[in-house]
């Protein structure tokens, strides 16, 4: 950046001087190894945190389980549940400038932009959840046995179906929106009734201790929700084996969601998982292009690519494709680069440099076996360190090319071009991920027609990104995942049938 930059906004006062300790039962405890939380974008190490032994971990799911099954939480009314996750609401819109800093400081994520929509959603899933259990109905209906079967009509059958929290939730959450990811599941299975241990991510657990201390300071009762800290492979591998533990909630890789599911058979859990996406963003010719240049950009270069959801597969038809191409590129090329707290900043660093060692793996191979021209992007600026990514345009891949199919979850986007629908279908189904998609098209019929052949669970047109997170949520497809998404994610059905003679 130029000395003209704006100075950095973060306050350092936001990371504690101690290390950030598990949650369980309403207390925060520490006694495990010390472990560094780092500043991607400086390599400095900014604060730290408490990794959970065993017996730390044994005691949160304890803590959970005994909630649960005394009915604390559970047996309030959704009218009282409701009440604390709206306090809790006002209380992180209070606090997001903290909140939000803490997830930038330790993934690189550009501040500014996570206070505008992370924090944003953050509070809205909390005051989702809450209007959600507050509508919520059950369903009644009355049943009739076969014709003949007892002297007349037979006894009149009045079936109920409720729906009961699932019980005792490990949650398993991603680096990339800490905030917000977590604030979307949590509130979903606390408006639920559920119990909760949660584990955020290694890379950044911060923001997750101190929402522990929001939710009780709400009126959450002890044991509802715990936290604890530490490497998928240890602490998360113990949450999932436990057998008092009912669902196992996973926001991350296929390849994480593939041993999550193994291991979880055992134990014949249910299992939710968010994994992967490689979304397409189709593009006709008869849509609005410049519009559609802004969207592509956004798509693929929002929070560097670090998105399951990011548009990172660009597929335009062929009279169109020079000029879109050229103008994501010439987009790309405009974005700063550089400090995540700089007010001027687009592209901050990756979530570390091994990450951004991967992504730059991904790039060269597609240019040097992948058949792809490098069309444009940024350049990073000197004096930056190895976590940062330019944003990179690629053009005509070949069909079926490593970067087409895999999750990068960088500032990468890859160009197609198609000469017909059906080519574009193929080309937009072509991959394991079944995630997100978007289509860009002025005509009404065929955005419709070819959205419904899409294999996607939410598919956008005219647009990409959901509007917010209390919108209807589609299931995710293929190898992105399995599972509902918000409340319903975190309850199961319950029949009652009633005799009444």
């Amino acid at each position: 950046m130029t000395d003209t930059a704006a100075p950095p906004v973060f306050d350092p006062s936001w990371v504690r001087s101690d290390p950030y300790p598990q949650v369980i039962a309403g207390t925060e405890v520490g006694e495990g190894t010390r472990m560094p939380l780092v500043n991607p974008g400086t390599g400095v190490e900014v604060g730290s945190w408490l990794e959970a032994t065993d017996a730390e971990v044994d005691r949160a799911i304890a803590a959970a389980r005994k909630s649960f099954d005394e009915g604390t939480w559970r047996r309030r009314p959704p009218a009282r549940r409701a009440e604390v996750l709206e306090r809790a609401a006002q209380a992180i819109r209070t606090r997001v400038p903290e909140l939000i800093g803490l997830d930038c400081v330790s993934t690189g994520k550009v501040f500014l932009g996570g206070i505008g929509y992370d924090g944003y959603e953050a509070v809205n899933a909390f005051l989702g959840a809450a209007a959600t259990i507050r509508e919520a109905a059950g369903e009644v209906r009355e049943a009739a046995f076969p014709p003949g079967l007892f002297p007349g009509d037979g006894p009149r059958i009045l079936s109920i179906r409720n729906r009961e929290p699932v019980g005792v939730v490990a949650e398993l959450l991603p680096w990339n929106a800490p905030l917000f990811t977590g604030s979307e599941r949590i509130a979903g299975a606390l408006a639920a009734g559920c119990s909760i241990v949660a584990k955020p991510s290694e890379e950044s657990p911060a923001s997750f201790v101190e929402l522990a201390g929001i939710l009780r300071e709400a009126g959450l009762p002890e044991g509802v929700f715990n936290v604890v800290l530490g490497r998928g492979e240890t602490v998360g591998d113990r949450l999932i084996r436990d057998p008092r533990v009912d669902l196992v909630s996973v926001t991350g890789s296929v390849e994480t969601g593939t041993r999550i599911y193994e291991i979880a058979a055992s134990t014949m859990k249910r299992v939710n998982l968010e994994l992967g996406g490689k979304a397409p963003v189709v593009v006709f010719a008869d849509a609005d292009l410049d519009a559609v240049a802004t969207w592509a950009m956004l798509a693929a270069f929002n929070n560097m690519g670090e998105v399951c959801v990011a548009g990172t597969r660009l597929l335009v038809e062929a009279t169109a494709y020079d000029d879109v191409v050229a103008a994501v590129a010439g987009a790309a090329s405009g974005l700063p680069i550089g400090d995540q707290f700089d007010a001027r900043t687009f592209i901050g660093p990756l979530v570390n440099a091994e990450h951004a060692d991967r992504v730059r793996g991904f790039v060269d191979r597609a240019v040097n076996g992948g058949g792809a021209t490098l069309v444009g992007g940024g350049t990073v600026p000197d004096g930056l360190n190895g976590a940062f990514v330019a944003p990179t345009v690629l053009g005509d891949l070949d069909a079926g090319a490593e970067i087409e199919q895999h999750e990068v979850f960088g500032p990468v986007i890859a160009a197609h071009r198609f000469a017909t629908e059906e080519e574009a279908l193929a080309r937009a189904n072509s991959t394991q991920y079944g995630l997100s998609a978007s289509v860009f098209t002025g005509n009404i019929e065929r955005a419709f027609r070819f959205a419904d052949r899409l294999v996607a669970g939410n598919v956008q047109i005219n647009h990409h990104y959901s509007a917010d997170s209390h919108v209807p949520r589609g299931t995710p497809r293929r190898k992105s995942g399995t599972g509902l998404a918000g409340v319903g994610a975190y309850q199961a059905p319950k029949s009652i049938d009633l005799n009444l003679g």
